[in-house]
């Protein structure tokens, strides 16, 4: 029955990996690449001001987007070793709940970015940005993206 766990927690493990592994697969680079702002301004109305104020927002915190990103990515590839060859629950455990845990930054990370963006925002932008979220291409659960081929 233990083996049957181990092997159950490891599927899920694995599986919630690749899930968040996908959303943090490239370089972090904490501002939109300039075609894509170029989308958002469009989209939600953005004036010049506005979308140098999102960017400079943005810029203030890139290097603790990436720094956070990188520590992701390493434990969730550590997390998937540990899955796919170790025998040792604890240690699959404890690398489990890092991962959770740098997950949880990641979040807290991209709701203080929102919360920053707001008062930028008008009310009929918010309500747009909260309709439609950050949909230009890239971008995906609060991480900037390289688009193959840039």
């Amino acid at each position: 029955m233990l083996q049957t766990r181990s092997h159950w927690l490891a599927a899920l493990v694995l599986g919630a990996t690749l899930a968040t592994s996908a959303a943090t697969a490239t370089a972090d680079t904490g501002t939109p690449p300039a075609g894509h702002a170029g989308r958002l301004q469009q989209t939600l109305g953005l004036t010049n001001d506005q979308m140098n104020s999102i960017r400079q927002l943005f810029a203030q915190h890139a290097a603790d987007r990436k720094q956070l990103s990188h520590a992701l990515r390493q434990s969730q590839s550590e997390l998937r070793q540990l899955a796919l060859t170790g025998n040792d629950p604890a240690a699959i455990q404890a690398k489990q709940a890092e991962v959770s845990q740098l997950l949880s930054q990641s979040v807290a990370m991209r709701v203080a970015s929102l919360q920053a963006i707001a008062p930028i925002l008008t009310p009929d932008q918010r309500a747009k940005l909260a309709q439609v979220g950050l949909g230009w291409p890239g971008h995906r659960g609060g991480h900037w993206h390289q688009q193959q081929g840039s």
